[in-house]
This record gives C-alpha cells, sequence and structure tokens, in this order.
C-alpha cells in the first residue's frame, strides 16, 4: 500500500483521468484493494474446501470453520 501513493500519480491514465475531472486516484486503489481482497477470499475458501475434505478431516461444520479462520488469518491480516 505505501507504493501505490508512490506510483500511482506517475501513470498516464490517471493524469488524463485527474485532469478531466473523472475520479480520485484514492477511489480506483480502494476499488483495486477491494477486488483483490475478495478475490483472495474466494481463492482461500476453494483451497481450504478441497484441501479439507482431501485430507480427510472430521466432518463437522465447527471444525471446518476452525480450520478455515486459522488459514485465513495469517494470509490476511
Amino acid at each position: 500500500m505505501g507504493q501505490i501513493s508512490k506510483i500511482h500519480p506517475e501513470r498516464v491514465i490517471t493524469i488524463k483521468h485527474h485532469k478531466a475531472a473523472m475520479y480520485h486516484p484514492f477511489i480506483e486503489s480502494a476499488a483495486l484493494t477491494l477486488v483483490d481482497v475478495l478475490f483472495s477470499f474466494v481463492t482461500h475458501a476453494i483451497f481450504a474446501l478441497i484441501l479439507y475434505f482431501l485430507v480427510g478431516l472430521q466432518r463437522s461444520a465447527d471444525q471446518f470453520l476452525y480450520v478455515f479462520a486459522f488459514g485465513l488469518s495469517p494470509a490476511h491480516l
């Protein structure tokens, strides 16, 4: 996130949009971050689901949610 503020104003399309007053660069950065977080959450959910049942752990919802939350915490926080 620290590099976005350095690289973002240098992009030609950002300069054109800023001159045309279309939208603020922060909005584009926030939208890209939101999409990236959602995509990584869905990817993790699919991976955890496949891995959990492939390994053959207990087939209960609470056990799966523990594994899911444990795998999600270091990846996204």
